[in-house]
């Protein structure tokens, strides 16, 4: 399913639930759409499951999972009933599948997707990504404030944002999934899926040493990009390991140091061009927790 639909769909859902306010009430989500929502005591490694007993609809979330995944998996449950997705699970979700990459099905990605969405609504993260840094402390205070995990943060406030900046995830040393701010994509700037993590990164670094915790490291643009343009930037890295899962989080922010010429085709920027432009809507988080 087109991710584009997938974020149409989850908006319609809030706009049509009249929820406008963080953190999203997700257990009323489920409720406009007629399901109950219980947290029980389920076995290790399940975060959930969906049935239906005497003709209504239950969701049951693992009572042990932090809130946040809780709060992921309700909507993750809901993605499937809106999208009507058959669930490629069953009618147990996986505790180590949910925003996950290696292995997930495309239509279990659709249903993350749709669940980012519902947590972290575009309306509401794009004022903050004007007023604030994209950082590693910020994002750990957005994420307090939508009740969201990082990552959905991270990937939400990249999308939104003006700056020239991205937020990339690797497994295994593999970069998996990577989203560019608008103003680093008009750079020219991008940052391929498939490519092993930059000698020279933190990420890099992070793997490397195996241990969870956080990395830094001030490198050049054409580490992470192989663009002709991306030479003309500097980057700042804030580089996040997880060693159980064996997954990386990048926090990249680029520095242009030198203008782009205005040759080959490019248009000079006027300071109104700006107030001409509508956002694209293009959905910016997915897979990834």
């Amino acid at each position: 399913m087109d991710e584009n639909v997938v974020i149409s769909k989850a908006r319609k859902l809030l706009k049509d639930a009249g929820i406008n306010t963080a953190p999203v009430d997700v257990e009323a989500l489920a409720l406009h759409l007629g399901f109950k929502v219980s947290r029980v005591e389920l076995p290790d490694g399940e975060a959930g499951n969906t049935f239906e007993r005497r003709g209504k609809k239950h969701i049951w979330v693992n009572e042990n999972d932090s809130v946040v995944r809780q709060r992921f998996t309700i909507l993750h449950e809901i993605a499937h009933h809106v999208l009507e997705l058959p669930s490629q699970h069953g009618e147990k979700v996986p505790a180590d599948e949910l925003e996950r990459f290696t292995g997930r099905p495309q239509e279990e990605i659709a249903c993350d997707i749709f669940a980012a969405e519902c947590l972290v609504p575009w309306a509401l993260i794009q004022p903050l990504a004007e007023d604030k840094d994209f950082t590693l402390e910020h994002i750990v205070e957005l994420a307090d404030h939508f009740q969201a995990s990082r990552s959905c943060i991270a990937s939400k406030f990249a999308q939104a944002s003006e700056g020239h900046l991205a937020f990339v995830v690797a497994e295994d040393g593999v970069v998996k999934y990577s989203i560019g701010s608008k103003a680093l994509r008009d750079a020219r700037v991008w940052i391929s899926k498939g490519i092993p993590l930059p000698q020279n990164s933190a990420a890099a670094n992070a793997y490397k040493a195996g241990i969870s915790g956080l990395h830094e490291a001030d490198i050049e643009g054409t580490d992470w990009s192989t663009s002709d343009d991306a030479r003309r930037f500097a980057c700042y890295e804030q580089a996040t390991y997880h060693a159980p899962t064996r997954q990386t989080q990048s926090i990249l922010n680029f520095e242009e140091l030198e203008p782009r010429p205005l040759s080959n085709g490019y248009q000079a920027k006027h300071d109104d061009d700006d107030l001409l432009e509508e956002l694209d809507g293009r959905p910016g988080w997915s897979r990834y927790r």
